[in-house]
């Protein structure tokens, strides 16, 4: 599972509602479609991105196809913020005063 994909398949409001509710339950397009209040075509799309970036899988049963959420991928996305937010913050500016300083973090009087 590629972190980035994940983050913008996840970028749409919708998908992102999406996933909240495949959590919950598992779901047809039918069902997603009426529930959001869209076209089947557009869950479908929806799902699609979904699907490529790793977060859902769907199953058959008889007609439809029935999607959640592939939860170990979710573990994985909440492990990687977790890793993230636990990097210490650096204790220094970006240049540490030097004269080649571009970012005007410091007035030249230092």
């Amino acid at each position: 599972m590629e972190i980035s994909q994940v983050l913008k398949a996840m970028s749409h409001p919708i998908r992102l509602q999406m996933v909240e509710l495949l959590l919950q339950k598992r779901m047809c397009v039918r069902s997603l479609a009426r529930h959001f209040e869209v076209t089947e075509p557009t869950i479908s799309v929806h799902l699609k991105v979904l699907k490529n970036a790793g977060l859902i899988v769907g199953e058959k049963k008889s007609y439809y196809m029935h999607y959640h959420v592939i939860r170990e991928n979710v573990a994985e996305l909440s492990q990687f913020f977790a890793a993230l937010s636990a990097t210490p913050a650096a204790e220094q500016q970006c240049c540490k005063k030097s004269e080649a300083c571009h970012c005007k973090c410091h007035s030249k009087k230092d």
